[in-house]
């Protein structure tokens, strides 16, 4: 049967070969414990620096065998505000320290004060312009 502890530690295990990767957060329906049989893993890695496509193809396929399902994984390093969203709101961290994590979260707040008000005035002028007032 596979818990959340199970599913961890594989991850980890896993990881454990990759020790530029600082910090990883499970994320989606293995993290709330909705996931179904047909459910990937989705994972978000950080390694203080953009991993390379090499790297992400290794370690993608390296946890597909491991754990037995598809691997959605996502660079902390590069993702959009949104996916950011979803790992930090509903993520459980499998790796990594607290320090990290609240610098990486600071970070993530920061962007997205700055990101929001351009976003508002977007999505104005596209009403504006949609009603054409």
């Amino acid at each position: 049967m596979e818990t959340k502890q199970n599913v961890d530690q594989q991850v980890r295990d896993v990881l454990r070969a990759h020790s530029g990767i600082t910090l990883a957060i499970l994320f989606g329906s293995m993290a709330d414990g909705t996931a179904g049989p047909e459910s990937d893993l989705d994972l978000a890695v950080y390694a203080g620096r953009p991993i390379t496509a090499e790297e992400k193809i290794q370690l993608i396929e390296e946890l597909a065998l491991q754990i037995g399902r598809p691997v959605d994984l996502v660079d902390m390093k590069t993702a959009g505000l949104p996916v950011m969203e979803q790992i930090f709101a509903k993520g459980r961290r499998i790796i990594g320290s607290n320090s990290l994590s609240a610098a990486l979260l600071t970070r993530y707040q920061i962007d997205r004060a700055d990101f929001l008000p351009i976003r508002q005035r977007v999505l104005e002028e596209r009403r504006r312009r949609w009603i054409g007032a």
